[in-house]
């Protein structure tokens, strides 16, 4: 049975896979489904996965290109992309699908692109 938090993966995965075909893209941050409120009062909106998957090109970075491939990539995918103008050299863009919200990052000053997913747990 395919959860949210598996679909949420292998999205982020693929998209990455498709930015920077010759580079295995890497997940960097899964807990498992994490419960955003509780160290506050114990009573957070929801449980949510969220999941950071890494990928680049360090022998040509483009940030920019970076960011207009990963919007690409979840517009074919079926997503609704929005990109923001860069500032100080930070290239970002946010893609949403269902219950979820990815946002896209990538700096000037690294080759690094970087997509930080998160979608409710059932």
């Amino acid at each position: 049975m395919t959860t949210p938090r598996d679909t949420l993966r292998d999205e982020l995965l693929a998209v990455a896979a498709a930015v920077v075909p010759d580079q295995q893209p890497v997940v960097t941050h899964d807990p498992g489904p994490i419960n955003p409120g509780v160290l506050f009062n114990g009573e957070g909106p929801a449980t949510i996965a969220r999941i950071t998957v890494e990928t680049g090109n360090p022998s040509a970075p483009d940030p920019a290109a970076a960011v207009t491939a990963a919007t690409e990539a979840f517009q074919a995918r079926g997503w609704t992309t929005s990109t923001a103008p860069a500032e100080s050299g930070h290239h970002r863009a946010t893609a949403t699908r269902d219950t979820f919200d990815v946002a896209i990052h990538a700096w000037s000053t690294d080759w690094r692109l970087t997509l930080i997913g998160e979608t409710p747990v059932e």
